[in-house]
Parts: structure tokens; C-alpha cells; sequence
């Protein structure tokens, strides 16, 4: 059986990967590169990919993936943009700060002053200083960028046929994986964890949701739901619900600990990125 899981980055992909082939027998558990790549004959593999427009993984690119190469089973990984984004954020730089020493320190300061008071930097002007080619971008780069994003997959999963299931990253987190099971036609390893030797501690936070009410303040409201709702409402998410926390808490070990961990193991991340893609090449998960 060939198992894809597909969705944004820090949706819960990589999890979900060796959840499935924790369930599966003498399967291979291949994640990232291009669609493709890893294609071989194997008695039970389970693929990862991720869309992200500025590394080429369009849609368009997905879909003529799909036309040449077939997959037993389709999953679609969502999770709330909101938090998606804070994840997103705070992985920013996990490849470490060569060259972007300067912006790193500026983001990091952010950070720093937003976690004794929630409330007094709004997590926009983190976004600003998260760039890949410049920064600061503008508020309105930022919000454009994020409205065009969750378009595009707002427009990808409107068109997905039956042939795909839909999984909540917040029902993963939860354990509910009755459908999903039921879907696959196995039952996931549900206490499945992400392997230390393919850099566990760069790819799992928090295992939680709903931080994003922590990190968004009422001009983050304001800014970044006109850009969410239409892919919250693909999905089924509450549209509705847009309260924060009455008392904001941002815990640095999930923050700037986490962000400095993250940047100061760049290098070795690199290294741990091409050692995993010779073992997916090489290893087969019993």
C-alpha cells in the first residue's frame, strides 16, 4: 500500500507520518524532496510532502505528480491557520543564522519583549521580520502573502474527490482517529513519536492548539481574518471564534528557548536533513 500525506508545513505531517507507518508492516516512511523521488517497489511505503510555493511545491506540481504516480490513500493534513502561522514563525529560522545574524536579533528582540506582555507587540510585527528575501516587509506584504496562501488551498481542497480524507491536526492531537483508521483500512500506531535521529527537536513545539489566542492581539484579529476565513470555512472551522485569552501567558520555552534552540543547531539540521534522506532511501521501518 502507497500512503500520502500532503499539507503545510507545521500542520502535523511529519507526525502523522510515522503514525501511518507505525501501522503498517515493513513499511518505508519517506518525507520531503521532490514528488517522486522515493518512488520504488515496496510492500507498504507512506510519503510526506508539504506545499510551499516559494520552494517550487505548488499545486500545479502536485497535480501532475498525481496524474503520473498513484497512491492507495490520500490524506489531506489542515490545521488551523492561526496557529499554523505562530508555528510557522517561530520555525523560521531553523537552519540556523549565517548570514541573517542582524535580522535574527531584531525577530528574536520581538519576541523577547512580546513574552512578559502578550499584549505589547502584536504578533504581526514578528511576521515583519520573518522574511526569506527581505525585511521588514510591510504589514500589508504579510497579510497579502497569508490571503494568498490559504487561497490556493482553500481552491485545492474545494476540488479534492473521494479519493482523499481530510484530517484536523487538532484531531490528531487529540487522538481521534476512528475515521482516519476507518479511511486507511488499518489502524494508526496513534503513540507513534517523530524518531530522534530525524531531528525530533527541531520539528515538534507544542503539540497543542489554540496558543494562537495568546499571540494575536485585537489588531492581529482585525488584519489576519479577512485572509483565514475563507480556508477555515472550507475545512469546518469555527469561523465564529475569534476570542482571545483574557490573560495572555507565552511561556519562553515554547518561544524564545525554542527559537534560540532551533537556530544555534542550524548546521547540525542540515547535516540530520541529508542523513534522513539516505536512510529513507535505505531503511525500511519493520
Amino acid at each position: 500500500m502507497k500512503v500520502l500525506i500532503l499539507g503545510l508545513g507545521k500542520s502535523g505531517t511529519t507526525g502523522m507520518v510515522y503514525k501511518v507507518a507505525g501501522g503498517l508492516p515493513n513499511c518505508h516512511a519517506f518525507s520531503g524532496g521532490k514528488p517522486g523521488k522515493y518512488s520504488g517497489d515496496y510492500e507498504n511505503a507512506v510519503y510526506k510532502h508539504t506545499y510551499e510555493e516559494r520552494k517550487g511545491k505548488n499545486f500545479e506540481v502536485f497535480r501532475k505528480h498525481f496524474a503520473d504516480f498513484h497512491y492507495d490513500r490520500k490524506v489531506w493534513m489542515a490545521r488551523d491557520p492561526r496557529d499554523a502561522a505562530v508555528s510557522r514563525i517561530l520555525y523560521r529560522f531553523h537552519k540556523g543564522i549565517l548570514f541573517n545574524n542582524r535580522q535574527y536579533q531584531a525577530y528574536l528582540d520581538l519576541i523577547l519583549k512580546k513574552e512578559p506582555d502578550p499584549a505589547a507587540v502584536p504578533f504581526i510585527e514578528i511576521c515583519r521580520y520573518a522574511g526569506h528575501l527581505e525585511w521588514p516587509v510591510s504589514r500589508e506584504q504579510v497579510v497579502e502573502e497569508e490571503r494568498v496562501r490559504y487561497a490556493r488551498m482553500r481552491d485545492f481542497v474545494q476540488k479534492l474527490d473521494s479519493d482523499w480524507f481530510l484530517f484536523k491536526y487538532e484531531d490528531m492531537v487529540t487522538g481521534r482517529f476512528d475515521e482516519v483508521n476507518r479511511y486507511l483500512g488499518f489502524s494508526l500506531k496513534s503513540e507513534a513519536e517523530v524518531p530522534k535521529g530525524t531531528g525530533k527537536d527541531k520539528v515538534v513545539r507544542k503539540k497543542a492548539f489554540g496558543d494562537w489566542r495568546h499571540w494575536f492581539t485585537p489588531e492581529d484579529v482585525a488584519l489576519f481574518k479577512p485572509a483565514y476565513l475563507p480556508y477555515m470555512e472550507s475545512i469546518g472551522y469555527d469561523t465564529e471564534d475569534w476570542a482571545l485569552a483574557s490573560e495572555p501567558v507565552i511561556e519562553p520555552q515554547f518561544s524564545s528557548v525554542y527559537v534560540k534552540n532551533l537556530a544555534s543547531k542550524g548546521h547540525s539540521n542540515i547535516l540530520k536533513r541529508f542523513y534522513d534522506n539516505f536512510m529513507q532511501r535505505y531503511y525500511a521501518r519493520d
